[in-house]
């Protein structure tokens, strides 16, 4: 493992290593390249199973034990009962549904339409015992009643069994006391912190809140110095996403500043003219907004000779090869994105997975970290139903999300759970780092522990996690 940087050269020498051990490999180090973005067209009726190459990066995640996932069902690089590959599904559906926001600038149905096919490509790999998956999404404007609309129409309505790949900015925040009173334990993609607060949610990514946190403590060890500015969506709850930055922040010693901007971003050149202004030479700026959204801002940045002014990092949603085509060499190594999964062209089994599954049934959905929160929440629902004894109820489906263990995928820095048991779940709280490097994003930093501070419960849910065996990787 190369060791962490505490200044930029430091981070860059490594960066060095790193593109020589790629180069080596004959695969690029992020996810522009054809072969992963692009999967070849195949006759099969389903993608096929893919095999990882021999691991070159140390830094990466760490594999799942030689091919094989120790008490999982499904298997690396295949979607469904490794016993009915190839096999239609053709039984009575196991309805599921999900909520997504969809607003100029806020495009969230990426996740819940990777979900679904991850569905698809289980039901014509056998199904739950025969029997296919069907996903019902719901599409939001972030409005309280219309979400909580959804909500009623989904559980009373359509009787759904259990929600899976939920991808809103406020849903967790609406619909909380509604779902525990269902009782329904939620497979989420977290996006305003109140995923990350209640018991009857767990999400499969790291969220704003926990990513904008790794990005900026990733931007100290780079050497950033004197303040630390976060700005987020002017939306209900992304104060408390930038809250984290700020207090870790000051816990450094330093200045922390949280902001919110309208989107879409009406004058990219003079908010990053502010940001700097902010954050003062040699600070660090966290921008935590959707990758379509930040680009401008990014070449705003580059346009008026910005880049060197500050650490520039990001949240996760520029991990995405269409950002990193868009930048250029002024770029190489000077833009930090806390990727909360592995790289989208790592050649593991999972990844290459998802990747012919976008291709063959979501190929409107763009290959990026949007579209590996989808997969891995169709990965864990698939998880939960296949493990069921019985009839298939509401209380059958939820009973098994929540009971959910050591959910491996190679997209993942450690195994994946549900219940942390002290209330708050943040089952992925282990992050790494991509920059650009030639258009292409490159692994930068070893898989690292978002910092636990006084105003979230990584602490406790640790402790947890040491004494049930949970997160072991």
């Amino acid at each position: 493992m190369r060791e962490r940087c505490s200044a930029s050269w430091r981070l860059l020498a490594a960066l060095v290593v790193v593109l020589g051990l790629a180069v080596a490999a004959g695969c690029g180090g992020g996810g522009g390249e054809t072969t992963a973005a692009e999967p070849p067209a195949t006759s099969e009726a389903v993608p096929p199973a893919t095999t990882a190459p021999p691991a070159t990066e140390t830094s990466a995640p760490p594999e799942t034990g030689g091919g094989t996932a120790a008490g999982m069902i499904q298997q690396p690089g295949m979607c469904g009962d490794p016993a009915t590959q190839g096999q239609e599904a053709t039984g009575e559906p196991i309805t599921l549904g999900a909520i997504a926001t969809n607003v100029p600038g806020i495009d969230f149905t990426w996740g819940p339409k990777m979900t679904q096919a991850y569905f698809d490509c289980v039901n014509d790999n056998g199904g739950i015992h025969g029997r296919p998956v069907e996903l019902l999404i719901e599409e939001e404007q972030i409005d309280p009643q219309q979400i909580a609309a959804f909500a009623t129409k989904l559980v009373e309505q359509d009787q759904v069994l259990g929600l899976a790949g939920s991808m809103s900015a406020i849903e967790c925040s609406v619909n909380n006391d509604y779902y525990a009173a269902q009782g329904y334990f939620v497979v989420a993609i977290g996006v305003n912190h109140a995923c990350f607060k209640y018991p009857n949610f767990s999400a499969v990514n790291t969220g704003p809140y926990y990513s904008s946190l790794g990005a900026a403590a990733t931007a100290v060890r780079m050497g950033a110095t004197g303040a630390i500015v976060v700005v987020s969506p002017n939306q209900p709850g992304n104060d408390e996403v930038n809250s984290g930055v700020v207090e870790f922040a000051e816990a450094q010693g330093m200045k922390g500043v949280g902001l919110l901007e309208d989107v879409p971003i009406a004058d990219p050149a003079g908010l990053a003219q502010r940001l700097v202004q902010e954050a003062g030479d040699g600070g660090a700026v966290v921008l935590d907004f959707p990758g379509p959204t930040v680009l401008p801002v990014l070449q705003a940045i580059e346009q008026q000779g910005l880049i060197d002014k500050v650490v520039w990092a990001s949240s996760t949603p520029p991990n995405d090869p269409s950002i990193a085509k868009e930048l250029g060499s002024a770029w190489n190594g000077k833009f930090i994105v806390n990727a909360e999964f592995n790289r989208l062209d790592s050649g593991q089994p999972d990844q290459e997975l998802m990747n012919a599954i976008q291709a063959k049934y979501r190929s409107d959905v763009p290959i990026s970290a949007f579209a590996q929160m989808g997969f891995l929440a169709g990965k864990v629902a698939v998880e939960a139903l296949l493990r069921i004894e019985g009839d298939y109820t509401k209380e059958s489906v939820n009973a098994a999300f929540k009971a959910l263990t050591n959910v491996t995928s190679d997209l993942w820095c450690k195994p994946w759970y549900f219940d942390s048991t002290v209330g708050p779940n943040v089952g992925n709280n282990t992050d790494l780092t991509v920059t650009p490097q030639d258009q292409v994003w490159v692994q930068a930093e070893e898989c690292f522990e978002i910092p636990d501070l006084e105003g979230n419960p990584l602490d406790q849910i640790r402790a947890k996690e040491v004494e049930l065996g949970l997160n072991v990787g």
